[in-house]
């Protein structure tokens, strides 16, 4: 949900204070510790790479968004863009933002302040059960089971509960729900309920994944054609439905999602040029055709 002025920074505040009670971020310790990062990422980074999306169903003060954050080309090593979409009473916003992987904020000034994208953490992320109200539980998310390391709060005015994705640090619900509107909370300005749910991802693997992964090689002269410009976007794009349609070309399924752009960006073009050229894998440029039928631009 994209909510402008003092209520964003009143709302931004409200889950700096909660992922410090959690643990996350603690002066004294850590809830959520660094453990061995993934071989394609770097260490105490966060890891995302182009094509990766998470939408979430979001509530503040009791008003329900919808709230989409796609991840485009990577800007040098330690920096990705991110397009933050919001739908909120029928109105989408789109920004545009660019988000710093070694620190988590996007939106840096030279200054170093910026805007924690807190829908992400480094990964993998190991738990300390030592500490109270952590926890860690499997639970299945759109056929996919994920191990969710979750920390609950339970105060005189308020019961907060948050989890993350073991592996991938993709948060998958935020709940902070005030006791009482007379409660004297205005020293953490807890005075509206928060929920975010994760409702649709491209970024946890399951069984299905391998199976259906079934790419003919000469898409790979169509890829490179395209990323060159010697075809269209409609072209390429109505091409891979037919081969989709017509069980040529066979990719994992995920949901649709109005909130992701309904033009192609241009990251996934640049994507099919690497493909076609083997600096990706089949995995890499499957994202990007992913992002197209979620997002509607390919019917299947």
């Amino acid at each position: 949900m994209r909510i402008e002025g003092p209520i964003l920074m009143k709302n931004l505040k409200i889950f700096i204070i909660l992922i410090m009670i959690a643990g996350i971020i603690n002066m004294s310790g850590n809830a959520f510790a660094l453990s061995q990062p993934n071989i394609e990422c770097k260490s105490e980074n966060i890891c995302i790479h182009p094509g990766d999306f998470i939408t979430y169903s979001t509530e503040f003060d009791k008003v329900p968004s919808i709230e989409t954050y796609t991840f485009g080309e990577h800007i040098g090593t330690d920096k990705i863009s991110v397009s933050i979409t919001s739908i909120l009473n029928g109105t989408k916003t789109q920004s545009n933002n660019i988000l710093d992987l070694k620190t988590g904020f996007y939106n840096e000034t030279a200054d170093g302040s910026g805007i924690p994208i807190l829908v992400m953490a480094p990964i993998p992320i190991n738990i300390d059960k030592n500490i109270p109200g952590v926890s860690e539980k499997t639970q299945n998310f759109n056929g996919s089971k994920i191990d969710v390391i979750s920390v609950a709060n339970n105060t005189e005015t308020a019961t907060n509960e948050i989890g993350y994705d073991k592996e991938t640090g993709v948060l998958v619900y935020l709940h902070l729900i005030p006791k009482s509107a007379n409660a004297d909370i205005s020293a953490l300005d807890l005075t509206f309920p928060t929920k975010y749910d994760l409702i649709n991802t491209n970024m946890f693997a399951n069984s299905e994944t391998q199976v259906d992964l079934q790419i003919p090689s000469w898409i790979k002269n169509n890829a490179k054609w395209w990323s060159e410009g010697q075809i269209g976007d409609s072209e390429f794009a109505q091409g891979v439905q037919y081969l989709i349609k017509h069980g040529i070309m066979k990719i994992p399924h995920t949901q649709p999602d109005s909130s992701l752009s309904h033009q192609i960006p241009s990251w996934v073009k640049t994507s099919a040029g690497w493909w076609a050229s083997g600096q990706i894998s089949d995995n890499d440029f499957v994202k990007g055709i992913q992002y197209l039928v979620n997002s509607g631009i390919i019917h299947v």
